[in-house]
């Protein structure tokens, strides 16, 4: 058995399932009914309260009359009652005036019973009052029974006395059938007058009765005495139901009838009391207190029938307003809501035109991914019509090109964020493979479950195609200059040995790297450099035969690939017309730029090995020819390769040592030789091996020097040095830490970038505590972007010492355009010049340029008291070296710097 979720989950995809109209119909039409039958429901309602405020209006009327009619009737009983008692106490004649009173009120009665209803039909109450009303019609008969004393006093009272009986009753029961509460407590007051008038009517008789006769018995004291009670008790519950006070206040029955009813209640003098009063007189006196219920009894009349007639009118008001204004406001809402459905039909037709005539193919499904729903574009790009595709998953139009994954992830993306956009491989019903940007997105409910999927599909399979060309073009083809990259490089590589090999031909793999490009970049802007690079390709492909192959590898880094040679005298021909020719001026937007270009090249079979192995020796000999100078041609020798996989085993060992925490910085003291002042420290790099032990530096530093990986080195040296500097300033101890920086490290591009990331990662470091020490070579090689690197190194706050000066090509331009604060002379001058008179010149006359061009100076390499006292006597007091501290590690520090004192000496002016 189906659950009731599942139940009214499918009644629900019936109903979606419906023509438009009649979705909308079915979901209208109850509500329409609802409406009209509350709208017929609340007329019937007014309806009914205007034809019952008319019953009781005309009710109400019939009461009045009947009131009327009763007070006539008590007074023709009472009379009659002495006539029959009396023996000729009254004459028959008397009887006349009270009939003729009684026949006026009848004849109104009838009337009022016999007039037009307004199609109403009778109500119970009226035929009530009609059936006493014919009843009454007997009294002719009754008169004449008594005018001959043919009938008894008693027979003639219950005649009498049942028709007002009855006439009261159903008055009483006219104030239930007021639905207003004012009106009924008006109908329930008059009730408690007419049943007042009553019980006065009903002790008129019997105290007439008694003085006819001259006796008062026990029995009719008794009832005497309950009428008065009665009427005490009707005079405060009328009190009770009017809200007029005034009307209630003029409501009296203080009067001589009154006074001569309470004196029969003594039995003292009573009989003498009735012996000197006649019945007419009694009657007389009773009858004017009667009479005062008269205007009372008239104003309350008036106000009921006034607040019948004004409750009527607003009852018909309320039911025409209600006749005319509702089927109006049903009319509109009917309006209203055809042009709502007409609204929503053309805004359906507008999306289903869209649905159904876009070129994108669209899938709708249900929470659980079965399709309910596609377009004329899915079938026309699929295959499948929507018969076959409907209650079906997406998955038939799997084409297996995405893996698992692929779908796990795009699902959880989907979930995730409620959308998806990608591109997907899909199949055909024919099996053709096809391409399409899809988007999905997931439909919530207003609780925030999932209640449709909707995929847009566009189909891109002829960009696909191109795309995948395209990227397979970029990736064997370099983007600026459409040349093959490295990856089509080897395989052209790879395909000219094998042809080589066959043909016993030689092939010659050039690697070319332009000089300099990097200050065209600079001066021009890397658009300019990019500009310059693509004709450098253009000039390099004219030069080469259809055979061969140019590549560009990155940067400003070409590979030739020179086939099919006898000799490789062609081939050294071919590379000397590249010198030449990129020797030439390039003239590009007005300025003309020269370049040269430092090129190493290998010989295949000589060079034996595959295509990685020439790429690979190639771009060592291209490194030769750096190191020799650039622009130059450097061909690979198997000596100088195996000299290169050593340095490739050290570097490999140096990044162990580096990540395996073996290296170590050593601190050597400088001072001041005359008062003995740490000036500060040199830090010299240490290796500590597992396996050697301390390695010394000139055994691993020179040789990587012209490596990359130097650089490296370097940037490690100075965070250590920094940390060091921070280590000692939080043990209380102020010192200025020098690092030597090689020409590699110093002109690489990204070196001020890297010093200044290093500084910062140290809050609160002082740059004034840095000092970098380079070599007077170093800066000789590129003067001009070593001056700039150094300026922007000061800007930074650190300082810089010129190291080893005197052993290259020192000039006063050299000096005056390298932006130094100190001047270290070499130790090999400082060594001999104690025995070298030249040495000695050339100490005396760099202490001499230090002072001219304002620069400290600091002499290296002291090791004997004598050779220090020499400098001091030169005027140069700064210096470093084993007589005064050999390089320690930062643990010994701080014991050689309290024990430190410089000989006697020294201290001698």
């Amino acid at each position: 058995m189906k659950k009731p979720s599942h139940l009214a989950e499918k009644l629900l995809e019936e109903f979606d399932r419906l023509p438009l109209s009649v979705r909308f119909l079915l979901a209208l039409i109850l509500p329409v009914i609802a409406i009209i039958w509350m709208s017929v429901s609340r007329g019937i309602d007014l309806y009914q309260t205007v034809d019952n405020m008319k019953q009781l209006e005309r009710n109400t009327n019939l009461a009045v009359e009947a009131g009327l009619l009763v007070g006539s009737v008590q007074s023709e009983r009472g009379l009659s009652a002495i006539y029959l008692d009396g023996l000729n106490a009254i004459q028959v004649q008397q009887l006349e005036p009270a009939r003729r009173e009684t026949d006026k009120f009848l004849g109104s009665f009838q009337s009022t019973l016999t007039a037009p209803m307004n199609q109403q039909q009778p109500s119970g109450f009226a035929l009530a009052f009609s059936d006493i009303g014919r009843s009454l019609a007997k009294l002719p008969e009754i008169r004449q029974r008594i005018d001959f004393r043919q009938v008894s006093a008693d027979d003639m009272l219950l005649y009498y006395t049942r028709h007002i009986e009855r006439i009261n009753g159903l008055i009483t029961r006219l104030s239930g059938q007021a639905d207003n509460a004012q009106i009924a407590r008006k109908l329930n007051a008059y009730f408690i007058l007419i049943r007042l008038k009553e019980l006065l009517g009903k002790e008129r008789l019997i105290i007439s009765r008694a003085l006819a006769t001259t006796k008062l018995t026990e029995e009719q004291l008794g009832t005497l005495h309950r009428l008065s009670g009665g009427q005490q008790t009707a005079l405060i519950s009328f009190q009770s139901q009017v809200n007029t006070a005034d009307l209630a206040l003029s409501l009296s029955l203080e009067s001589a009838a009154k006074d001569f009813r309470d004196q029969l209640f003594s039995p003292t003098g009573r009989q003498l009391l009735m012996a000197g009063t006649s019945p007419e007189r009694w009657f007389n006196w009773q009858s004017e207190r009667m009479q005062k219920i008269g205007p009372v009894e008239n104003e309350l009349v008036k106000t009921i029938l006034t607040d019948t007639h004004e409750k009527l009118a607003a009852a018909q008001y309320e039911l025409w307003r209600y006749v005319i204004i509702s089927p109006l406001i049903l009319m509109a809402a009917l309006t209203l809501t055809f042009l709502i459905f007409r609204h929503i039909k053309a805004r359906f037709q507008l999306t289903e035109a869209v649905f159904e005539h876009t070129n994108d193919s669209i899938i709708v499904t249900d929470a659980r991914a079965r399709i309910v729903e596609v377009n004329n574009a899915f079938s026309r790009i699929t295959g499948y019509t929507r018969a076959e595709a409907l209650g079906k998953n997406p998955s038939i139009l799997k084409s297996g090109r995405q893996d698992h994954n692929s779908y796990k992830t795009f699902w959880r993306e989907l979930k995730q964020h409620g959308t998806w956009q990608g591109e997907l491989w899909n199949r055909r019903k024919n099996g053709e493979l096809y391409a399409e940007l899809t988007t999905i997105n997931e439909i919530r409910n207003r609780h925030g479950s999932t209640r449709y999927y909707v995929a847009v599909s566009f189909d891109t399979t002829d960009r696909a195609f191109e795309h995948q060309r395209q990227l397979e073009y970029r990736s064997y083809h370099d983007p600026l200059t459409g040349l093959p990259n490295q990856m089509l490089l080897r395989d052209r590589l790879e395909h000219a040995l094998h042809l080589s090999k066959r043909e016993d031909k030689q092939i010659i793999l050039a690697c070319l790297d332009l000089d300099h490009l990097k200050q065209i970049n600079d001066q021009f802007g890397y658009a300019f450099g990019d500009e310059v690079l693509v004709l450098v390709s253009k000039r390099l492909r004219s030069l080469l035969r259809d055979g061969d192959s140019l590549a560009r590898t990155g940067g400003d880094e070409f590979f030739l690939v020179i086939e099919a040679l006898d000799a490789p005298d062609q081939a050294a021909q071919v590379l000397e017309r590249v010198e030449q020719e990129l020797s030439e001026p390039f003239v590009l937007h007005g300025h003309s730029v020269t370049l040269t270009a430092s090129i190493g090249a290998t010989v295949f079979p000589s060079d034996t090995g595959d295509a990685d192995a020439l790429i690979r020796h190639a771009t060592q000999a291209l490194h030769q020819s750096k190191h020799n100078g650039r622009s130059c041609l450097s061909w690979y020798d198997s000596q100088n390769g195996h000299n290169q996989n050593l340095l490739s085993l050290l570097i490999r060992r140096l990044e162990r040592a580096i990540t395996s925490n073996e290296l170590r910085l050593y601190y050597q003291p400088k001072v001041n030789m005359v008062t003995g002042e740490l000036l500060g420290l040199e830090a010299l790099l240490r290796w500590q091996d597992p396996v050697r032990g301390l390695v010394p530096p000139g055994e691993f530093l020179p040789r990587i020097e012209q490596h990359p990986f130097s650089i490296m080195i370097g940037n490690w040296v100075i965070e250590t040095a920094i940390s060091r500097i921070e280590q000692w300033k939080s043990a209380g101890i102020n010192v200025k830490v020098s690092v030597n920086v090689n020409a590699l490290q110093l002109l690489d591009p990204g070196f001020t970038e890297s010093l200044d990331a290093c500084i910062r990662r140290h809050p609160g470091f002082d740059p004034g505590s840095l000092e970098l020490e380079i070599l007077e070579s170093v800066a000789i090689n590129d003067i001009q972007r070593a001056g700039e690197v150094l300026s922007e190194c000061q800007n930074l706050g650190v300082s810089i010492s010129l190291d080893d000066f005197g052993t290259g090509f020192s000039s006063l331009e050299y000096l005056k355009r390298l932006p130094a604060d100190s001047l270290k002379i070499d130790q090999t001058f400082v060594r001999d010049m104690e025995n070298d008179a030249g040495d000695r010149a050339i100490v005396r006359g760099i202490i001499g340029l230090a002072t001219a061009f304002s620069f400290d100076v600091i002499a290296e390499g002291v090791e004997t008291e004598e050779q220090g006292s020499t400098l001091i006597s030169m005027g140069c007091i700064n210096a470093q070296g084993f007589g005064i501290a050999r390089p320690m590690p930062p643990e010994e520090f701080v014991s050689w710097m309290e024990a430190w004192e410089p000989p006697a000496t020294w201290q001698v002016r």
